[in-house]
Order: C-alpha cells, then structure tokens, then sequence
C-alpha cells in the first residue's frame, strides 16, 4: 500500500515526467537561447531526480531499518530487494544528487539535454517498478 507522502511524491514525478515529455527533443542552442525554459527543465530534471532518490533510500532503509550512505547504494539495495530491475543503470539517473546545491544553478545543458532525449523512460521505468513494488508491500 503506498502512503500519502509517497502518493504526493509519485504525483510531482509525473507532473515533472509530463512536463519533460512536452518539451520533445532539445538542444544546448534551444536551452541556451531561452533561459526560461532551461530553468524549467532544470527544475523538472530535480524534481525526478529527488524523488528517485528518496523513494530508492525509503524502500532501501525499510528493508535495512537504516538510511543508506548514497542514492547509488539505495538503489542497488532495491535492486537486490526486487524493487528494482537490474536492466536499467538508475544509479546514472541520480548523478545530479551529487552536485553540491551551489551548482544547481549551472546544470550543464548537455547533461539536460541527455536527460529530456534519451532518459525519460528509465525515469518513467524506476516509477512504475518502485510504485509496483510499494503496491505490494
């Protein structure tokens, strides 16, 4: 059964998922030339990126009763658990976790732009896996 925190968290993923879908494909020049929009993606990247971490460390914890060190440790947990299928490198969806919060202001738009373009539906992927697998536990 998935609690109402979760429930709201699952909820600003898919806003953010549909948000990103919206966009299509970009480019450095697109978010260069539009610094409204950058910021919007940015703020969407962010917002999966938290959730895929926080949901990784709640269901990583609840088995180990401890929060874990990093998201990549989190994830691989889940994936030992079966939250997670091994056939997706989630880990490389939460590399901007690491990015200290004074960062978060300069995303790279070549990381953005791989993020909209190739990864949305690993990110579409870790919400139905990990939804499915709160579902049923």
């Amino acid at each position: 059964m998935i609690d109402s925190p979760i429930t709201k968290k699952l909820q600003a993923f898919d806003r953010a998922l549909t948000e990103l879908r919206s966009v299509n494909a970009i480019t450095p020049a697109d978010l260069a030339a539009d610094w409204q929009r950058q910021r919007a993606v940015e703020r969407d990247v962010l917002i999966l990126v938290d959730v895929v971490v926080e949901l990784s460390q709640r269901v990583a914890g609840h088995a180990g009763k401890t929060r874990l060190p990093s998201a990549g440790d989190a994830i691989a947990r889940c994936v030992r658990l079966g939250a997670l299928s091994d056939e997706v490198n989630y880990v490389g969806l939460v590399r901007l976790a690491n990015f200290p919060v004074y960062r978060y202001e300069a995303i790279e738009a070549d990381v953005l732009v791989e993020i909209v373009n190739e990864q949305l539906d690993d990110f579409a992927r870790f919400r139905n896996e990990i939804a499915a697998y709160l579902e049923s536990h």
